[in-house]
């Protein structure tokens, strides 16, 4: 995914991908909402930015802005994720097989789809609604933590049982009692509360037990949530197998070997 104006981290996973000699394109909005998509890709791939809680309610998003100003050859390419006419399309590919990776902020598709998976960063109010955690509570702009790995999850195939993973302010899941029966389980998580080991994170102690990589089957495909920067900026060689295994894990026809 990018949009009209440039995205870093897609750019940054683009160069990722040539290093490695992933085979890709870039796609836009508005080839996403025109659908049929299993016939033209395996693999979907939303960074950070490409899909936001604005767009769940309709909210303006990344490229998203005035296409008057724009080339006539980029108009085509102008649009944003939106709930309304992208998200159907996205549900569409992955339930005929197709498989999507989100990492950062994209993870809100998981909602979007009314998955069983909610916000662990969040208390609850005297009133019995919730919010998010303030910063004076809670606060990790940018440091290096700890997960535990479930590494026998084809998702994790090659990590160790614990990892150190960049994170950004980035999402921390919550999976609902029911989770399992609907075919989503957690692939890491913080398994205590003082993961931080690099950098500075103020309430660390709210992280424990909290989601940060997870599995979901839609259908015939997968969608693989990555809430830490697990590529950022094309630097944390320790996480990469998480996005790598993903491009192939999704479409993978089990083998039977006995």
């Amino acid at each position: 995914w990018d949009n009209v104006g440039g995205s870093m981290p897609s750019g940054w996973t683009r160069w990722l991908f040539e290093q490695f000699q992933f085979p890709f394109e870039v796609v836009y909005p508005p080839t996403l909402d025109q659908g049929e998509l299993r016939s033209k890709f395996d693999v979907l791939v939303f960074v950070t930015g490409g899909i936001s809680e604005r767009a769940r309610f309709g909210g303006m998003a990344a490229g998203a802005g005035d296409a008057s100003n724009l080339l006539p050859e980029w108009k085509d390419r102008q649009g944003r994720v939106t709930s309304e006419k992208t998200v159907p399309q996205l549900k569409k590919f992955m339930e005929s097989g197709g498989t999507v990776l989100t990492i950062g902020s994209s993870t809100a598709l998981a909602q979007m789809l009314g998955l069983p998976i909610s916000d662990q960063m969040v208390e609850r109010m005297a009133n019995g609604t919730e919010r998010k955690l303030p910063n004076e509570k809670y606060y990790v702009p940018g440091s290096v933590l700890e997960m535990a790995v479930d590494n026998t999850n084809p998702l994790a195939y090659g990590l160790d049982k614990k990892v150190d993973v960049f994170f950004e302010d980035s999402p921390v899941f919550k999976l609902k009692p029911d989770a399992a029966m609907q075919n989503v389980k957690p692939v890491a998580w913080f398994a205590n509360g003082k993961p931080l080991r690099s950098g500075w994170a103020w309430g660390q102690h709210y992280l424990e037990g909290g989601v940060t990589v997870a599995e979901a089957k839609v259908g015939e495909g997968k969608l693989f949530l990555y809430g830490p920067e697990v590529s950022f900026r094309a630097q944390p060689h320790g996480t990469f197998k998480l996005l790598f295994n993903g491009l192939y894990y999704g479409t993978a026809e089990a083998v039977n070997l006995k």
